[in-house]
């Protein structure tokens, strides 16, 4: 029996409760309201965050979502102009598609939960007005990105990376959202860094990032107040030609997150020894052939594994499944599973932005693929509870 709640967040560093504190007595939690010569707590995290990743330039923004929707804006991306984009994301993609203007297309996903480089070959032939790709990594799992770079040059697009469950996972050595012209990262609860909702842009183009400050709200001259975006003269007429859309992250937010940067590399270590100890439990078990882990892509040489993610037997039925569901849940486990019918990760779900071609291979994984949160706080003993839940629902299941 699991007894602890599956949603738990990371807390706050007290560190950051107190900045958050001192943001709030000085009443000063816009980012552009501080003194000559001094830097908002805003500057000082997208400072920090750049280094992390090893980008030249970061805009700090209220949500990643507003982040994925500016890359698009800042490279050019057209009313009604077609992105090519993961059929398995969360729907925040397609909606931040939407904000932008676009017009989602969908490539097909993969048993390993990452984009298929064949169906992305495909659809850029089938569309080739399509210039823009954005390639969502789902639950931090990077696809091959090396041969999704290659086809995205060949036909001439635009590749974007959202970055939103990738931070700190490194692909060829070098920090996720670097393949891409830009990345955007999140800090929504339920990511590596927490602030209740807030994202970056992330690039090393200029005019990416000039533009990306002036559609957060650097109207006027008001981009001389950021530290990590280019000079005055990349700026050229866009604070009168560029609208304004107010979407700039506080300092409050920024307050909560400066001290969690500090941490992603320890807690990303804790993370993955007991994601490794709970697979190696639940491959060893009885059960393990009606299971299997997705594997990463060789190229991935650190994940950040704050989740568990299986795809489960064809020899399972539909009935099965969810009578499996059903046994994790009694138990205090509430696995969820990607193709259900209120999953907003199903794409069936995305009424929106609805897939006008058939997804098979995508909705044949998602009716199998389930997905449970491993938090941080829990201890050791619990992610025992966990195995033994789900090894012990899927006996159940399979003995009836």
């Amino acid at each position: 029996m699991v007894k602890r709640d599956i949603k738990t967040p990371d807390p706050i560093p007290l560190e950051g409760i107190q900045e958050a504190v001192s943001v709030m007595e000085t009443g000063r939690l816009y980012r552009y309201n501080v003194m000559p010569g001094e830097k908002s707590v805003v500057s000082k995290c997208e400072e920090e965050i750049a280094a992390y990743t090893g980008h030249k330039y970061c805009v700090g923004l209220n949500s990643c979502g507003s982040a994925i929707m500016l890359m698009m804006k800042c490279t050019g991306l057209e009313q009604g102009g077609e992105v090519l984009s993961n059929a398995f994301t969360f729907g925040a993609v397609p909606s931040a598609i939407e904000h932008a203007g676009g017009k989602a297309v969908y490539v097909e996903s993969n048993y390993e939960h990452v984009m298929c480089v064949e169906d992305l070959e495909k659809k850029l032939v089938m569309y080739p007005n399509a210039k823009h790709v954005l390639v969502s990594h789902m639950r931090g799992k990077v696809g091959d990105m090396k041969a999704i770079a290659d086809a995205c040059k060949r036909h001439d697009a635009i590749l974007l990376e959202d970055c939103a469950h990738s931070l700190g996972v490194l692909y060829d050595g070098e920090h996720s959202g670097h393949i891409g012209v830009a990345s955007a990262i999140s800090a929504q609860s339920y990511k590596m860094i927490n602030s209740g909702e807030g994202g970056f842009l992330l690039t090393d183009d200029p005019d990416i990032a000039a533009k990306c400050a002036v559609y957060a709200g650097a109207y006027e001259s008001l981009n001389s107040k950021h530290t990590t975006v280019p000079g005055p003269e990349y700026f050229k007429e866009y604070p009168t030609t560029i609208p304004n859309y107010s979407i700039r992250m506080s300092n409050l937010a920024a307050a909560v997150i400066r001290p969690q940067i500090k941490t992603l590399d320890e807690r990303t270590e804790k993370y993955n020894k007991r994601y490794h100890d709970l697979v190696e439990k639940l491959e060893g078990s009885n059960m393990a052939k009606y299971m299997s882990i997705p594997k990463l892509t060789p190229e991935v040489t650190r994940m950040v594994h704050d989740s568990i993610q299986i795809n489960l037997s064809k020899d399972l039925s539909e009935g099965q499944i969810n009578a499996f569901l059903k046994e994790c849940s009694a138990h205090g486990l509430p696995v969820e599973l990607f193709g259900h019918k209120s999953n907003a990760r199903n794409f069936v779900n995305w009424e929106f932005a609805p897939a006008e071609d058939p997804l098979p291979m995508t909705a044949e994984m998602l009716k199998r693929a389930v997905d449970c949160r491993m938090p941080l706080m829990w201890d050791d003993s619990d992610f025992e509870d966990l195995a033994n839940v789900i090894i012990e629902s899927l006996e159940a299941v399979v003995k009836k």
